[in-house]
């Protein structure tokens, strides 16, 4: 992966199937120069907030993809269960994604196609929202 080209990065993390009034999913979008969330509940938007980033923020961002072998994979079919959470990672160059992955969390076991340290690469980006805890409430 050369640095350069990825324009935008994207982070989802979808919530749990719980009433709306605690379910909060939210998107970060990453760009050279800015970090954008939006938080909602079953597709209602609570909360859009958009921060200033420098560009060492935003290389720091691609090298987390690195650090944390974030790659696609074969993690099996969803068995039937439901109400769990995912999260997924996507990331841009010039309007043409070039990578794309989302894991389902359901109990005690992961689906989809995204592998690597998601947890790490998550926190990473939390770092970047201020007062993220507020804007979940």
């Amino acid at each position: 992966m050369t640095h350069t080209t990825i324009k935008e990065i994207t982070y989802h993390f979808g919530d749990a199937s719980v009433p709306p009034n605690y379910h909060r999913s939210y998107t970060v979008t990453i760009t050279a120069d800015s970090v954008k969330i939006v938080v909602d509940s079953y597709g209602d938007i609570l909360v859009e907030e958009e921060y200033e980033i420098t560009s060492k923020q935003f290389d720091d961002m691609q090298r987390s993809l690195e650090r944390y072998n974030i790659r696609n994979c074969t993690l099996g079919d969803n068995e039937g269960c439901t109400g769990g959470t995912s999260e997924s990672i996507s990331y841009v160059n010039d309007n043409n994604e070039i990578f794309s992955g989302t894991v389902y969390h359901c109990g005690g076991e992961d689906t989809g196609n995204l592998c690597g340290d998601i947890g790490s690469f998550a926190d990473d980006v939390k770092k970047l929202v201020p007062n993220l805890e507020k804007l979940l409430l």
